[in-house]
C-alpha cells in the first residue's frame, strides 16, 4: 500500500511536472503568435497605406485622361468650324 502510495504520488508529480512544462511552452508559443500578429498588423496597415496611394494616384490619372480627352474634343470641334 505505501509502495502504491509512492508510486502513484511519484506519477503525480510527474505529470504536474510535465504539465507546468507545457504550460511555459505554450505560454512561449502565444507570445510569439503575438509577436507575428503584430508583424502581419504592421505590414497589413503599410500595404493599406500603399493601396490608398494608388488609389490616388490613379485617380489622378483618370482625372488627368478625361481633362486631356475634352481638350482633344475642343480642339476637333474649333477645326471643323473652320
Amino acid at each position: 500500500m505505501k509502495k502504491t502510495f509512492q508510486l502513484a504520488t511519484i506519477a503525480f508529480l510527474a505529470t504536474f511536472m510535465i504539465g507546468c512544462a507545457s504550460t511555459s511552452q505554450l505560454e512561449a508559443d502565444i507570445e510569439s503568435l503575438k509577436a507575428q500578429m503584430a508583424s502581419v498588423s504592421a505590414e497589413a496597415a503599410e500595404a493599406n497605406q500603399r493601396s490608398k496611394a494608388a488609389e490616388a494616384t490613379a485617380n489622378r490619372a483618370e482625372q488627368t485622361a478625361a481633362d486631356t480627352n475634352s481638350k482633344l474634343d475642343r480642339m476637333f470641334k474649333k477645326s471643323m468650324m473652320k
